[in-house]
């Protein structure tokens, strides 16, 4: 591993969430793919480290989120420590976090891994294990120093770390900060990167104020760089490894960073992220209103080229809107293509076009539109007017909406036309 003086290279990921229970929603696999989910992730993670083996990195920086440390199992965390080791001497610096804390029963802990009759960690591999921050200089680069700590118990962390001034006199010219922590901004702005629970939180100024050459940090499913008021790079989140649900959609991967030091002192840090995740999640939606079924698949296919789908490896969801005519064999033609995809999740919106069919209004047909379409009205006016109160009973409760009852006037027409109920996928 050589480096120029000048400048200093990292691969940075976190959010990993190496043997975290795959099933989510309607993201459901079978056991056999469940454990094939399992197998990727850790293929994903392998993949990581070699990238930063080939770029010839100075380090590996991961700030939390490596496994689930309820459901790890000793076979992955034994592939964690060899393909740590493979990749030496570069130095892998683990910053555990609020999902993988450091403890005396995790995989982190060598006492632990010896109970267990496992190899201990690698001589690259750096786990930070103390609640307060610790700086340590690069084994091969003086002029270079990473500060990280560790969570010490699972669950999120309410106190703000970074509001305060972290080993000032440990610096040296290059100095990295590892973080599992919420970014918050200021009242009235949002960021949909951290829907988890808000956990060791910090703002732009209070990262800004500790004079970190760059700030590796983790917690967020999406990447995201970070800047101060004078639009300077002063961290970053890489975002997830690899998208576990409808929530974590499209490509995921690594940063690979590039730090500079000018003539003058100056420090300049530029990034690139990679896509390092074979199996992607995509969602796509598609109307079929007044298709038939060849133009249904012709519009879902061409739907998934737009959208740049590899339907042999990737996770994709398919939502169906609009209306069909009563006589379509929409959910045939799922059955066909599905073959074609590595993994397709169908969401049914659609509806029957019953209502643009003519009643006479002596049917029971017509009479129960007539009904479920009063009480669509009266259920909205009601929860428009009323906090509390189910609309249908006027008793205490949760409000029925009207596309609840709308659910209902669909399947009761399924059942007064069809002789049976056709289940759909309802919000």
């Amino acid at each position: 591993m050589e480096s120029e003086q000048s400048s200093f290279t990292f691969v940075q990921f976190s959010d990993v969430h190496l043997d975290t229970p795959q099933n989510h929603g309607v993201l459901s696999y079978s056991p056999a793919k469940c454990q094939e989910r399992y197998a990727d992730f850790v293929e994903c993670f392998v993949l990581a480290l070699v990238t930063a083996k080939e770029r010839g990195v100075d380090a590996v920086f991961v700030p939390g989120g490596l496994w689930n440390q309820e459901t790890i199992r000793a076979q992955t965390a034994g592939t964690v420590l060899e393909a740590i080791e493979q990749i030496a001497p570069i130095p892998v610096y683990i910053s555990p976090g609020e999902n993988d804390p450091y403890t005396i029963d995790s995989p982190y802990s060598s006492k632990f891994l010896s109970a267990l009759g496992m190899r201990p960690w690698p001589q690259n591999a750096v786990i930070f294990n103390s609640s307060s921050f610790k700086t340590l200089a690069h084994p091969a680069r003086q002029d270079v120093t990473i500060t990280a700590r560790a969570y010490k118990r699972k669950g999120s962390d309410s106190n703000r770390y970074l509001s305060e001034a972290i080993n000032l006199a440990e610096r040296s010219m290059i100095n990295i900060l590892l973080h599992h922590g919420t970014l918050e901004l200021d009242e009235g702005e949002e960021l949909p990167h951290f829907r988890r629970k808000n956990t060791a939180p910090f703002t732009i100024d209070e990262l800004d104020n500790q004079r970190f050459t760059y700030a590796a940090l983790g917690h967020s499913q999406e990447y995201l760089e970070v800047e101060n008021e004078d639009n300077l790079l002063i961290g970053a989140y890489s975002g997830c490894l690899m998208g576990r649900n409808f929530e974590e959609l499209g490509p995921r991967g690594i940063i690979y960073g590039t730090i500079t030091i000018g003539e003058d002192g100056s420090t300049a840090v530029e990034l690139e992220p990679i896509e390092a995740a074979r199996n992607r999640i995509m969602y796509i939606s598609v109307d079929i209103t007044g298709l038939d079924q060849e133009l249904i698949k012709e519009e879902i296919f061409m739907m998934m080229e737009e959208a740049d789908v590899h339907p042999d490896s990737d996770i994709v969801g398919l939502s169906l809107e609009g209306r069909f005519s009563h006589d379509s064999a929409t959910r045939e033609l799922i059955e066909e293509i599905k073959d074609e995809f590595y993994h397709l999740v169908v969401m049914d919106r659609t509806r029957p076009d019953y209502l643009s069919e003519q009643y006479d209004p002596r049917t029971t047909e017509h009479k129960f539109i007539e009904k479920m379409l009063e009480s669509i009205q009266e259920a909205e006016e009601m929860r428009m007017t009323s906090p509390v109160g189910d609309s249908l009973t006027g008793l205490p409760g949760s409000l029925i909406s009207g596309k609840t009852i709308e659910d209902a006037l669909y399947y009761g027409l399924d059942a007064l036309k069809n002789k049976k109920v056709t289940v759909r996928h309802v919000d």
